[in-house]
């Protein structure tokens, strides 16, 4: 694990709970720093390369101590927003004074940014919240935007735990896509009254009083991982 830990580039010593620096909440953007839980480290960075959301750990000129699986997996193929020499740093100009800006003020002044990064198909959001790093120094917690409302895996347990067909999982997954049946049944060319039928079979089996809801539901799933990874994969 620690050879695991050393090819992320982190520290073992820097991942444990209190040393992360987790902030009681005081007020719209502001937080202080507070000491508490311990978990084991590589415990905790295992559990944190599981989740279907891209999160990183750097200095307020945003070198980095800490990214997990999706985090890295989304940046390598981000044109926008990378890791450079273990540095996160945007592309465009405006984008890295907007994102260097976010970084100090949430490590050097305790608030919390959401900003935007790029634009049409590159575009990417972040939040930015204040986060002390192990060695306490200021630094900042950076998650990654969704690349969409529910993750493949998620999706697939959600199905098996309702009983859900194929047919019926691929018309959820389309209407989270932001389909409308009659484009969902062009798109697998069926009848209009077929995609019909089966939403109404989605809402019974699942008791969702509409469309809306059965979306709702979906989006409040948990992150899993979009990919199925072994218990000793980086």
């Amino acid at each position: 694990m620690q050879a695991l830990l050393q090819s992320q580039g982190v520290d073992e010593p820097r991942l444990s709970w209190a040393g992360l620096g987790l902030a009681d909440y005081r007020g719209p953007e502001r937080r202080r720093r507070a000491t508490g839980l311990s978990l084991p480290s590589g415990l905790f960075s295992r559990a944190l390369d599981e989740i279907d959301l891209g999160l990183l750990l750097v200095t307020e000129s945003g070198q980095l101590h800490y990214a997990n699986h999706m985090a890295r997996s989304r940046l390598a193929h981000h044109a926008g927003l990378c890791l450079h020499n273990d540095c996160l740093s945007a592309s465009l100009d405006a984008d890295q004074l907007r994102l260097k800006a976010a970084l100090q003020a949430a490590a050097l002044q305790g608030l919390r940014r959401l900003i935007t990064l790029g634009s049409g198909a590159a575009r990417l959001m972040l939040s930015v919240i204040p986060m002390a790093l192990g060695d306490n120094r200021p630094g900042a917690l950076v998650l990654l935007g969704k690349q969409q409302l529910c993750g493949e895996l998620s999706i697939h347990a959600f199905a098996r735990e309702h009983r859900l067909t194929s047919a019926e999982q691929q018309v959820l997954q389309a209407l989270c896509e932001g389909l409308q049946p009659q484009d969902i049944a062009a798109k697998h060319q069926v009848a209009v009254s077929t995609i019909r039928t089966q939403i109404a079979s989605l809402r019974a089996k699942t008791q969702a009083e509409s469309i809306r809801d059965l979306v709702g539901m979906v989006a409040m799933l948990p992150p899993m991982l979009g990919v199925l990874r072994g218990p000793t994969q980086g």
